[in-house]
């Protein structure tokens, strides 16, 4: 048997020592990241302030496209959210080359009892909605069961790791999608309203809100 052949101190240090890096520098790191995250969360949604500053952060990534739009279009479009963020191992090398376009749409927009929706930007996640939705005594229809699950990648991604029987997978209880489009343009894609873009193809664009 060949042992791990590593090519700097550090590597072998990780490699050999992970438990020491996990144990006292990971976890306590992560802890504190997710009572943070929960309570900043939490007042946002409570001082209703997420509303406000979502148009502001629309037109920002608007202004994102249109400024490559302006330039020679020599590389193609990607959202600037680092690999460690997300659910998967791999690492996104091309991110290196693209034109990476900041989204910091991460917040439960607004709870309405009536209508009985809920309407969010795409970077919130299973866990915010829970958190939010629990004490009111509601849930949505199909409900993933990792916290970290993004709207917006349960969407684009259909879903697959959770469905029902009656509502089908997550993006299909969805019933409006507000996107950004390659021109710039903001659309509101609907299955109640008359919609400029099809309900079911939400990945035609950068995803803002869904409800």
């Amino acid at each position: 048997m060949t042992s791990f052949q590593t090519e700097s101190l550090l590597e072998y240090l990780l490699v050999e020592y992970r438990w020491i890096f996990v144990l006292f520098i990971l976890l306590p790191m992560s802890a504190v990241g997710k009572v943070w995250s929960t309570i900043r969360n939490y007042v946002v949604f409570i001082m209703n302030s997420a509303p406000k500053m979502h148009d502001q952060k629309v037109k920002e990534v608007q202004r994102q496209i249109k400024e490559w739009l302006a330039g020679d279009r020599s590389t193609r479009l990607c959202t600037a959210r680092p690999s460690w963020q997300t659910m998967n191992v791999r690492h996104g090398l091309y991110k290196k080359t693209y034109t990476n376009i900041k989204i910091n749409l991460v917040d439960v927009l607004e709870v309405d009892t009536d209508k009985m929706t809920v309407r969010c930007e795409p970077l919130a996640t299973m866990g915010q909605l829970s958190k939010i939705l629990q004490p009111m005594g509601l849930s949505i229809p199909v409900v993933p069961e990792l916290d970290q699950l993004t709207v917006g990648g349960l969407v684009m991604d259909t879903g697959v790791e959770t469905s029902a029987h009656i509502y089908g997978l997550f993006q299909h209880s969805c019933i409006e999608f507000e996107l950004v489009l390659a021109d710039g343009s903001v659309v509101i894609s609907s299955k109640i309203r008359s919609p400029r873009v099809p309900s079911i193809q939400p990945h035609l664009g950068y995803r803002e809100a869904f409800q």
